[in-house]
């Protein structure tokens, strides 16, 4: 095996902030890889509980270890510090909550090299702390490589998602990795590198763990903030009609407006209200994409379609209880004969 300091070196940006709990299995899960060569920056994000402490004893522990200590300014903005600091000939994230297996990084390396691409992609267990069994997020089943048009096609119709840390970039896209202050802070950068990029490789393996926590933000309950998402695949249908992708992008669009509008549609909050009719727009305006395959539930397409169509949303989501109270009435049925 060549000596280390022939090897390319990989910088692992880490933003820390309140995970105590899982911070030490995190870092652990990326000091045990099989490639050693690795720059680990760990960015305590102003943290508030014993994370600060926590990052400055594992950089006693292991050399390769770098500690950034700075005020609270957000995801985005501690991925963009810790990528001030990077030395890397390539770049990869972790997010505190998560961790990985043993050979990730040895995986996205060797499948960068092998097809001489400038991204690759990991699949991803989607572990539930409440749980549920464990989901998994493939990409692809195998080693392989998406040329360009692959690339933004499958970015545009959501299935090659916006996730910073299964991922790893070479250095020459430092420029495009600068993230900003919002949430899905991730879905910029990507539109701005997978609509750049010739070439993505797919390790084929499923190496990181994303633990979905309760109080995450992703789970937690619909706000304004969220609302970002909304906007941010409006900017991907804009961005999509110059690859002639817009019908991809459209109907990624559609799904996600009639998710949002589900949960908007039951809450109180008149700022959120007041977003309805466009995510109704969206629905109506582009329901021409919606036979391409989307992240949509399939006794929801139904209802998606007589929104696109133009029946009125509070009688089709009345409906739609509806059919959610049978169909949970029927299964429970269906369980208590298996017993």
């Amino acid at each position: 095996m060549p000596m280390t300091q022939d090897l390319p070196l990989i910088s692992v940006v880490i933003p820390v902030y309140k995970v105590e709990t899982y911070l030490d299995q995190c870092v652990e899960s990326i000091v045990q890889q099989t490639y050693r060569n690795l720059e680990i920056i760990l960015v305590d994000d102003g943290s508030p509980d014993r994370c600060a402490e926590m990052c400055d004893l594992w950089a006693t522990k292991d050399s390769r270890i770098k500690v950034i200590h700075k005020k609270n300014g957000g995801l985005g903005d501690a991925r963009n510090a810790g990528l001030v600091v990077a030395t890397g000939d390539y770049i990869g994230f972790v997010d505190s909550d998560d961790w990985c297996e043993p050979d990730m990084f040895q995986e996205l390396l060797e499948s960068c090299l092998q097809y001489k691409a400038p991204v690759a992609v990991c699949n991803v267990f989607v572990d539930w702390e409440c749980g549920w069994p464990t989901e998994y997020e493939t990409f692809a089943a195998e080693c392989s490589c998406w040329d360009a048009s692959d690339v933004r096609r499958n970015f545009f119709n959501g299935k090659l998602t916006a996730w910073a840390w299964n991922k790893l970039y070479r250095k020459d896209l430092i420029p495009d990795l600068k993230y900003p202050t919002q949430a899905f802070e991730d879905i910029p950068v990507a539109r701005n590198i997978f609509t750049k990029i010739e070439r993505c490789a797919l390790t084929g393996k499923c190496s990181y763990h994303y633990r979905q926590r309760q109080g995450s933000i992703v789970n937690s309950a619909v706000n304004l903030s969220q609302f970002t998402l909304i906007d941010e695949l409006r900017k991907n249908a804009v961005a999509a009609k110059a690859f002639l992708l817009e019908d991809v992008a459209v109907a990624r669009l559609a799904v996600s407006s009639f998710n949002f509008l589900a949960k908007v549609e039951k809450g109180k909050d008149p700022a959120l209200k007041s977003k309805i009719p466009s995510l109704v727009e969206d629905i109506c305006r582009y329901q021409f994409g919606l036979r391409e395959k989307s992240v949509v539930r399939k006794k929801d397409k139904i209802f998606l379609y007589c929104i696109a169509k133009g029946l009125p949303y509070k009688m089709v989501f009345g409906i739609r209880r509806l059919f959610q109270g049978v169909y949970w009435a029927l299964n429970m049925k269906g369980g208590q004969k298996k017993q």
